[in-house]
């Protein structure tokens, strides 16, 4: 295994951020989780259209279609997906959406990973709004109805913290209605199916090793990387290696670079006393006021304001 896969498997931002960032706890349901990975007759399952399991992947789950669909979140760490002989590498703020048909495992590389599935059965589309959902002209509409070629999408979530959000919005209302799908949760996770359906950085094919490993790199390097100087690294022409990137990660080359940087940017602002201008120059901003730009564009909120919120939230 390369020191750059290596690199993405091991890193957990998560670890170095603030209280308000994680989870207030994972559930740890072992009973319900053992049954998902032994792929238990689904009148074993709970019998609710809407049930979650979070947990460390400790194991490998079962190869196989599911009687249900299955959006599977990484909160932390790396987990790989094995779709036929595809492995689609999942990185943290990624979920990976599974038709029923879809013929699936999720692999633990990781003992630090930790994964959220939402379980959503097949009658929860039969009416009402969700069944409104399914018949929408949308990629996660099409892909519910059984559009697509393998059954599988994932979105990387580039910039972080959008997914991770409503994923603990949901996890949260979950666990306070008792692990029930009571009226909230069901509104939650039509929020969430709402909004995957406004991300336009999705793909039908996923990161496999090789762009894992360009991700990993951009991110250790993002100060100094180009997108001509990346496919120079990789041994790509700059003209294939955009139309990769853009079809495994669902997002252009550039962005992808952009990304890294304003995901260090967030790190350094939360753990180091630089100043935000000099956090733009480690992050590769000559200027700082295009920085403090492009930060509040993704953020909606300025790196000052995010540096200040942050120690607010750690001293309560």
């Amino acid at each position: 295994m390369g020191d750059f896969l290596r690199y993405a498997m091991t890193t957990s931002r998560h670890h170095n951020l603030p209280f308000y960032e994680r989870f207030n706890e994972v559930a740890t349901d072992d009973a319900l989780f053992d049954d998902v990975l032994s792929g238990a007759a689904i009148a074993d399952l709970p019998a609710d259209d809407v049930f979650l399991v979070s947990h460390r992947m400790l194991r490998d789950t079962p190869y196989g279609p599911r009687d249900y669909y299955e959006l599977t979140y990484v909160l932390e760490g790396h987990v790989v997906a094995r779709v036929g002989d595809q492995q689609i590498h999942l990185l943290e703020d990624s979920l990976f959406l599974a038709t029923p048909t879809c013929e699936h495992s999720v692999q633990a590389v990781n003992p630090n990973a930790i994964v959220v599935v939402l379980c959503l059965r097949p009658a929860l589309f039969a009416s009402g709004v969700f069944a409104d959902y399914l018949a929408q002209d949308n990629p996660v509409s099409h892909t519910l109805r059984g559009g697509g070629e393998h059954g599988f999408m994932v979105f990387s979530d580039t910039y972080g913290r959008i997914l991770y959000r409503s994923m603990r919005a949901l996890l949260k209302e979950y666990d306070h209605a008792g692990h029930t799908a009571n009226f909230s949760v069901l509104a939650r996770t039509l929020l969430l199916l709402a909004q995957l359906s406004e991300i336009d950085t999705y793909s039908f094919y996923g990161l496999d090793q090789r762009l894992t490993e360009v991700v990993a790199y951009a991110r250790e390097h993002c100060a100094a990387v180009s997108v001509a100087s990346l496919a120079t690294h990789f041994g790509y022409s700059e003209t294939y290696f955009s139309q990769l990137v853009h079809k495994r990660c669902g997002v252009r080359a550039r962005e992808l670079i952009v990304a890294a940087r304003l995901r260090r940017a967030r790190e350094l602002l939360l753990s180091t006393n630089l100043s935000a201008q000099d956090v733009a120059s480690s992050v590769g901003y000559e200027s700082y006021s295009h920085f403090n730009r492009i930060f509040k564009q993704v953020y909606h909120i300025t790196p000052a304001a995010y540096r200040a919120f942050a120690a607010r939230e750690v001293g309560r």
